[in-house]
């Protein structure tokens, strides 16, 4: 079970920890992405620092849009249904794939695997989308401007002017798209932490893990997602109040209960576009590599 932080006028946060408490939240039409600037001294900090960071030109990215809002609902769910591998058309290219297996086998020369993923996703949006230093900066930049704990990182990154030129280099490299954005600036960490874990996977030898096993293993949820309370009454997770933030801690319930409901909130209103793809490209590249070790390609 999650615990309850609140002091009065400073501070008003339930970190969650339960996958099936969160099914359960997820239906509470009262917990929204709203993320308006109420509430305690800390909550209203998050919350400003979330607006600043996850917004362009004044348009949030989808993740944090409320579920209340038509737009973002429906280009979710045509993204979602667009990037299924199931529906036959190509969502990586040879180039790109060869880079990922590189990688993770370690080879000579290999590319990094932030940039090599980031252009993975990218291709998604723009087909010839690169990505190189300065764009996975750009996504570096941009994620810690959301999840430092840092202060003086938060600062920098503002009056330097960095975290607004990482937002306009990562939507112009998806020719303006927002969930673009997202998907290169901050989702596609995740993506990363699964290469990365991969590449684990591959130096510890033979016997290789089945490319469920691997799959498995390589899937990793953001470390929390947040939600705030619109109205005062009673919930699941205890009272709540107009700016009580719920902390859903995704990282860890996957860790002990991985699956798609864990990583990408699978069936609900919030769930992630890339539920299908990314383990779908995961599989190919461990599938890939295994191949070419085995001298199939």
């Amino acid at each position: 079970m999650g615990k309850s932080i609140h002091i009065p006028g400073l501070v008003d946060i339930k970190k969650i920890d339960d996958k099936a408490e969160i099914r359960v939240l997820s239906l509470d039409t009262r917990l929204d992405r709203r993320f308006e600037s109420r509430g305690p001294l800390v909550n209203r900090f998050l919350m400003r620092r979330i607006n600043g960071a996850m917004r362009v030109d004044g348009k949030p990215l989808p993740a944090v849009a409320p579920r209340g809002d038509a737009a973002r609902a429906s280009q979710q769910a045509a993204l979602r249904h667009r990037l299924d591998p199931a529906n036959g058309t190509p969502l990586w290219d040879e180039a790109t794939v060869a880079a990922l297996v590189a990688a993770v086998r370690g080879e000579a020369g290999a590319p990094q695997i932030g940039p090599s993923a980031q252009q993975a996703v990218g291709r998604l949006f723009a087909f010839n989308y690169i990505g190189d230093r300065a764009s996975w900066q750009a996504a570096k930049d941009l994620d810690d401007a959301v999840r430092t704990r840092n202060p003086f990182r938060s600062i920098q990154l503002h009056i330097t002017g960095r975290l607004r030129r990482a937002r306009k280099l990562l939507t112009k490299r998806v020719d303006g798209d927002l969930a673009g954005t997202h998907a290169t600036g901050i989702a596609v960490h995740n993506l990363v932490r699964g290469f990365e874990t991969m590449r684990d996977l591959w130096r510890k030898g033979v016997p290789r893990p089945s490319a469920d096993e691997a799959v498995g293993r390589c899937l990793f949820a953001p470390q929390m997602v947040l939600r705030q309370a619109t109205v005062k009454g009673g919930t699941l997770a205890g009272a709540v109040r107009p700016g009580t933030l719920l902390m859903y801690q995704l990282d860890k319930i996957s860790a002990h209960a991985p699956g798609a409901d864990a990583v990408f909130m699978a069936g609900t209103w919030a769930e992630c576009p890339a539920v299908a793809f990314v383990p779908a490209l995961l599989r190919v590249v461990w599938e890939r590599a295994v191949a070419s070790e085995e001298g199939r390609s």
